[in-house]
């Protein structure tokens, strides 16, 4: 086989990709393993370095446990893995356009694709959110996680969903002060949640664990409390608060001024769905699954011939969700590829599909419970910027899709809303709910951005070598 040519790529080296590429390398197939990060495994697996910050000996949770033994297998196995390399576009037949650490972009081609791509975090846009010391949860655990250090002695983590308390976890065993932890969503909302979590074992233990521990620390958890300012001249300074009602309203007079210098914000996850979309991948929208994302067959196939797709661009479920597809959609190449009797096939794809199957029930459960409300989107004030790269404000918005601009390709040519560096990964998610609250017709039908190459900014050097 040629130096360029593979018998699978595999996109992401998450928990589905590295679960993936493990069981395939038994099979002595060529597999390539491709990640934009320094190092494998993804967000989840990031650990403190052992002669940095206080936390870096405890001891893992089962899922990480788990995930850190995929990551020594494919270090173990024939398995060529390709760390902060991009993949710029796809062409048919195969061929991924791939930038090399910034330095070179070439081709490469695979008998079979799979991508597993992950998600990023999604964000509802308020006022002062752009200030100095208005931080993601996500880069807030990257800085504890990757260097094993604190963005701040004190910290507010406000937003929705269970990565709040992940994050304000890492905080507090690295001696860290959590303010306070602002839950958009109601308690009794949150307590319905058990429910699920009862068929999840090891979510429901590390939850416990989470809360145990903020509880323990004195650490205040506020439901139904929606960020509404950040205020500082040259850097936050202080955060506005106030409680709202179910649809995202915020209740007259129950504004708290929160005094902090360090914010950290996030609500939630949306599936990176732009290199499956850009080979051509059926997409659908499901609030169930979290978004748009890539529509599969049993086998995890996409509706392209020999791409699959794992993880959480299926649908935001979780590490234990993408462990299972990870496991499903090697199955379904080692049988496209005929490595595998039809009888252990059909073996594997029942247990496993009715494992992805509870996984998806609780990631409904999940999806569902932390919506943003369309009354939280109607309330953002004029001014706030919705997309970062280009300055475009929520008034600007409005006005636009007064004017007949109402849907994302129409925004994007007259304010160039989602134009800027990041393509529009962190607006994207936000403008399909303010024009499906704005317009008042269903998610389903706010098509997302068109995709093209390069799906990510690339370095003119690598163009040129």
């Amino acid at each position: 086989m040629s130096p360029n040519k593979y018998d699978v790529v595999i996109v992401g080296s998450g928990l589905a990709g590295i679960v993936a590429a493990n069981r395939l390398a038994d099979y002595n197939l060529e597999v390539l393993l491709l990640d934009e990060n320094i190092h494998i495994g993804g967000q989840i697996l990031r650990r403190i370095p052992q002669n940095l910050g206080v936390g870096a000996g405890r001891e893992p949770s089962q899922v990480r446990r788990i995930g850190f033994r995929f990551i020594e297998s494919v270090k173990e196995k024939k398995i060529r893995v390709m760390n902060r390399t991009k993949v710029l576009g796809i062409q048919p037949e195969g061929e991924l356009l791939i930038e090399e650490d910034e330095k070179r972009a070439y081709t490469i081609t695979a008998d079979i694709i799979l991508f597993a791509t992950g998600a990023r975090e999604r964000f509802l846009p308020f006022k002062g959110w752009m200030l100095p010391g208005v931080l993601s949860t996500g880069a807030v655990q990257i800085l504890i996680k990757g260097s094993g250090v604190l963005p701040a002695k004190e910290i507010l983590i406000a937003g929705s969903g269970p990565f709040l308390y992940a994050v304000a976890y890492e905080f507090v065993i690295n001696k860290g002060t959590v303010l306070s932890v602002l839950e958009q969503t109601m308690l009794l909302d949150n307590i319905s949640l058990i429910g699920r979590l009862l068929y999840q074992f090891p979510k429901f233990t590390e939850g416990l664990r989470y809360l145990a521990k903020l509880l323990i620390s004195g650490v205040p958890i506020r439901y139904g409390t929606q960020l509404i300012e950040a205020r500082g001249d040259t850097g936050l300074t202080e955060v506005v608060a106030a409680r709202v009602d179910r649809s995202g309203r915020v209740r007259e007079g129950t504004e708290k001024v929160f005094k902090t210098r360090a914010l950290a914000v996030g609500h939630g996850f949306v599936p990176n769905i732009e290199l499956p979309q850009l080979a051509g991948c059926e997409l659908e929208y499901s609030q169930d699954k979290g978004g748009w994302v890539v529509r599969v067959k049993d086998d995890l196939e996409t509706s392209i011939e020999r791409v699959y797709a794992a993880g959480e661009i299926t649908g935001i479920g979780g590490a234990l969700k993408s462990i299972t597809e990870g496991n499903l959609s090697a199955m379904g190449i080692l049988h496209n590829l005929g490595k595998v009797s039809e009888n252990e096939y059909i073996s594997h794809l029942q247990r496993l599909s009715k494992e992805r199957r509870h996984h998806l029930a609780f990631g409904k459960c999940l999806n569902t419970l932390y919506k943003i409300p369309h009354g939280a989107i109607r309330s953002i004030p004029d001014e706030t910027v919705i997309c970062r790269c280009e300055g475009v404000r929520m008034g600007d918005i409005q006005k636009a899709i007064a004017n007949g601009y109402d849907t994302p390709g129409a925004l994007k040519r007259i304010l160039r809303v989602g134009m800027g560096t990041c393509q529009g990964r962190i607006c994207g998610p936000v403008l399909y709910d303010i024009l499906s609250a704005y317009r008042e017709i269903p998610a389903h039908d706010i098509p997302p951005f068109s995709v093209r190459v390069p799906v990510k900014a690339v370095s003119c050097g690598s163009l040129i070598s």
